[in-house]
C-alpha cells in the first residue's frame, strides 16, 4: 500500500545533495535512525520527500525511546526493586555496580545527542507538511523534541562533583666559583661549593657540575564545584623543595625560617608531603547582615608592612610560594556593610614545635609557613633569630574611598612561647595600623603608617623605637611611568611583614630614605624598568643590633630590560648594585668600616619559553660581584655564577 505512494506527484523527489540527507546520515551513524535502507537511498536514486519523513519519524521514535528508557534506569535505580536491607548480598551489589554503569554509559551517551535534536527540530519544520501527512502530531514532536534539548543542555552543563587542578615544577640549580672565590646570590646563599656543606662553606670553590640540586613538587588541588551551599577546596603538595629553596628543615644546616638562610648551599630535601590549605567556606547573613564565614587550614595576609609572608626564594616562581600568605588552622569571619568589609580572623600554625620555634609542618615535621616578626635580631650575624608565632588573631577592615580609593586598616595579636621571646620577658607582640590609596586620573598615591608593641600579657616591653611609615606617588602615561617614595622603619619594628631587601638582607630596619623608579615602553615587545634607593641609618639606640647607625649610607640601583621576541619567548637582562657605607660590626659600635665596606652585585641574564598555554620553561644565568662582605668570613669576597632552570606545568 505504502510503495504507490512512493511515486505520487505531491511528494516530489529530493535532491541527494539536500542537507537531510546530511543530518539523517548522521543519525544513522549516531544509532538513532535504525532498520532503514543503506545509503539513505544515495544507492541509486534521490528519495522523495515521503521518504525522508518517514525516516525522520523512525529516528524521533527512536530517541524518544532510549530517552524513556534511561527514565525507566532511573527510577529502577530509586525504587524497591534491588534488596539491599540488613546485609546485602554479593549479588545484589555486583547487580547496582552494573546498573549504575550501564546508567552512566547511557548518560554520557545522551550528551552527544544535542546537533542529533537539533537536527530532528529542523527536518520537522521542513518536513511538516510530510510528517502530517504520515499522521505525525508534529507541534507535539517539537515540544518532545525542545524538552529533550533541555534535559540534554543540563546534562551538558553538569560538572563533576569535584574539581581537579594543579600544577608540577622541576627546578635545577647549579653554582660556579670564578677566581678561586665561592659566589653568593641574593638570599644569602653560597654557590660554587661541594655539597653537603656547612655555614662559611666547606671544600675547594667548585663548577657547576659538582654544585648542582635538582628540586622537585607537585601541587594537587581539589575543589567542590556545587553551585550553592558550602564550597571547600585544598591543596596537597608533594616534593623535595622543603630542605631546598625553602631552607626549613636542611638537614641541621638550617635556621628554620625564609630568609635566614645566608651562609648556606642548596640542596635536595627529603621526599615530604604537607597540606597547603583544606577549608570548607560558606556564605549567609545574620540580622540583616551579610555574612561569610571559612574554617580549616586557611591563608591571609593583609600588607607588607604588617602581615605577609616573606618570599622565600629570589630563584624559584610558583603562585603557592609568592602569594604572601600565613597559613594557619583556624576560620575568617567575614561581614560586609555596603561596600565596606570586615574580616576577623584566628587560629594555630600548629602545636609544632622545632628548636623552639612553632609551625605548620610537614608530613616529616618540616616546618612550611612559619609566622616570624620581619626583621633579624642581629641582623648581619649568621643565624640571627627571629620571633616566632603560633596563636593569632586579628581583624582586617576595608573601607572604599569613594571608586577611587581604598583605606585599609588592621589589628593583630600574636602570641608567643619562644626562647627568643623569653629572654626578653615577652610573650606578645601587637601590630596595629593601615594603609590607604587614592587615584587621580593618571596619578596615584598611596602610604601607610604601622606600629608594633611587644608585651608580657597586658604590660609594655618594647614600646620605642617601633614604628613604619610610608608614603608613595606615581604617574602613568600611555608607554610610560614614574613614581617616587619615602619611607622610614624604626629599629625595633617586629612586624611579621615582607617590605623589601637590600643586598642579602630582607626586611632591614632603623632605615630611613627615599625610592625613586620608572618604566618606559620602547615598543611592544621592549620594556625597560630601573629603580633607586638611597637609605640612611635613623638611630645610634635600639634595643637590638641592626648593623646601621646615623652615619650609615645605603645607595641601591637597579635596572630590568625585557625584550618579548614573540608571544613564547621573551628574554630579560638585569643588574642590581647595592652599597653600604659607615656600617657597625654586629654588636659592636665602629662608625666606619672604612676599606670593609660591603658593596653587592649581580648581573642576570635569563629567557622564559612558553611551551603551551599551561607549560613554561625558563633558564636564567646570574653572575655575583660581592666585596667586603662580613657576614661570612674568607675575608668576605664573593665572585661565581648560578644557573637555575625551571620546567611548570599547570594542569
Amino acid at each position: 500500500m505504502v510503495i504507490p505512494a512512493f511515486a505520487q506527484d505531491n511528494f516530489p523527489d529530493v535532491p541527494d545533495n539536500h542537507w537531510a540527507y546530511e543530518a539523517l546520515a548522521n543519525l544513522k551513524k549516531a544509532g538513532v535512525l535504525v532498520g532503514y535502507p543503506d545509503g539513505l537511498f544515495r544507492g541509486g536514486r534521490p528519495a522523495s520527500r515521503y521518504e525522508l519523513a518517514v525516516a525522520i519519524n523512525a529516528a524521533y521514535t527512536r530517541l524518544s525511546t532510549l530517552a524513556a528508557g534511561l527514565q525507566s534506569q532511573i527510577d529502577a535505580l530509586k525504587g524497591d526493586k534491588m534488596d539491599l536491607s540488613g546485609y546485602a548480598k554479593k549479588e545484589d551489589l555486583q547487580n547496582l555496580r552494573d546498573a549504575l554503569s550501564a546508567l552512566q554509559n547511557d548518560v554520557n551517551a545522551m550528551k552527544g545527542w544535542g546537533d542529533d535534536i537539533a537536527n530532528l527540530k529542523r527536518l520537522a519544520d521542513t518536513f511538516q507538511k510530510e510528517l502530517q501527512g504520515l499522521g505525525v502530531d508534529v507541534e507535539a514532536m517539537k515540544k518532545d523534541l525542545g524538552d529533550l534539548a533541555d534535559r540534554v543542555t543540563k546534562l551538558e552543563n553538569r560538572k563533576p562533583a569535584v574539581d581537579i587542578s594543579g600544577d608540577a615544577n622541576l627546578w635545577l640549580g647549579a653554582g660556579n666559583a670564578r677566581d678561586d672565590f665561592y659566589g653568593m646570590d641574593m638570599d644569602g646563599r653560597i654557590n660554587g661549593t661541594t655539597r653537603p656543606n656547612s655555614p662559611f662553606t666547606t671544600g675547594a670553590p667548585t663548577g657547576l657540575t659538582k654544585d648542582l640540586t635538582i628540586l622537585h613538587e607537585l601541587g594537587l588541588t581539589l575543589a567542590g564545584t556545587n553551585d550553592t551551599g558550602p564550597k571547600w577546596h585544598g591543596t596537597l603538595v608533594v616534593g623535595n623543595m622543603l630542605g631546598g629553596i625553602g631552607g626549613e628543615g636542611f638537614g641541621n644546616q638550617s635556621t628554620l625560617f625564609p630568609g635566614n638562610n645566608q651562609g648556606f648551599g642548596y640542596g635536595e630535601g627529603p621526599a615530604d608531603v604537607y597540606l597547603q590549605d583544606f577549608s570548607v567556606r560558606f556564605d549567609t547573613s545574620v540580622a540583616g547582615l551579610a555574612f561569610n564565614a571559612e574554617v580549616g587550614r586557611v591563608g591571609y595576609k593583609v600588607s607588607p608592612y604588617i602581615y605577609q609572608r616573606i618570599d622565600k626564594t629570589s630563584y624559584f616562581s610558583n603562585e603557592r610560594w609568592d602569594n604572601g600568605l600565613y597559613y594557619f588552622d583556624g576560620g575568617i569571619l567575614g561581614f560586609n556593610f555596603g561596600g565596606a568589609k570586615l574580616d576577623v580572623f584566628g587560629g594555630r600554625t600548629s602545636n609544632t614545635t622545632v628548636d623552639g620555634r612553632t609551625a605548620v609542618s610537614s608530613v616529616n615535621g618540616t616546618p612550611v609557613d612559619p609566622l616570624v616578626s620581619g626583621p633579624i635580631f642581629g641582623q648581619f650575624t649568621p643565624g640571627g633569630a627571629r620571633l616566632s608565632f603560633d596563636r593569632q588573631v586579628g581583624a582586617n577592615l576595608n573601607v572604599p574611598l569613594s571608586t577611587a580609593g581604598n583605606l585599609n586598616l588592621a589589628y593583630l595579636i600574636l602570641e608567643t612561647n619562644d626562647t627568643a621571646a623569653a629572654s626578653l620577658n615577652a610573650n606578645r607582640l601587637n601590630v596595629f595600623g593601615g594603609s590607604a590609596d587614592w587615584s587621580f586620573g593618571r596619578i596615584k598615591l598611596e602610604g601607610g603608617y604601622s606600629k608594633t608593641n611587644l608585651t608580657y600579657n597586658s604590660t609594655n616591653v618594647l614600646d620605642n623605637d617601633n614604628t613604619a611609615w610610608n608614603a608613595k606617588i606615581g604617574y602613568n602615561g600611555d608607554k610610560w611611568g614614574l613614581w617616587g617614595g619615602y619611607r622610614e622603619v624604626e629599629a625595633n619594628y617586629l612586624a611579621p611583614g615582607d617590605w623589601g631587601r637590600l643586598g642579602v638582607e630582607r626586611n632591614p630596619t632603623n632605615i630611613k630614605g627615599f625610592q625613586v623608579g620608572g618604566h618606559l615602553d620602547v615598543s611592544n615587545a621592549l620594556t625597560i624598568k630601573a629603580m633607586g634607593e638611597f637609605d640612611k641609618g635613623k638611630s645610634d639606640t635600639y634595643q637590638f643590633t641592626s648593623g646601621f647607625n646615623e652615619g650609615t649610607k645605603i645607595d641601591k640601583f637597579a635596572v630590568d630590560l625585557g625584550y618579548r621576541l614573540n608571544s613564547n619567548f621573551d628574554v630579560h637582562l638585569g643588574y642590581e648594585d647595592t652599597k653600604f657605607k659607615g656600617m657597625t660590626t654586629p654588636g659592636g659600635r665602629v662608625t666606619n668600616f672604612g676599606a670593609n665596606e660591603p658593596h653587592y652585585r649581580w648581573t642576570t641574564i635569563g629567557f622564559g619559553y612558553g611551551l603551551s598555554d599551561a607549560a613554561k620553561l625558563s633558564f636564567q644565568y646570574q653572575i655575583s660581584d660581592i666585596e667586603n662582605e662580613f657576614y661570612i668570613t674568607d675575608g668576605g669576597r664573593f665572585k661565581g655564577g648560578f644557573l637555575t632552570t625551571q620546567l611548570s606545568v599547570k594542569f
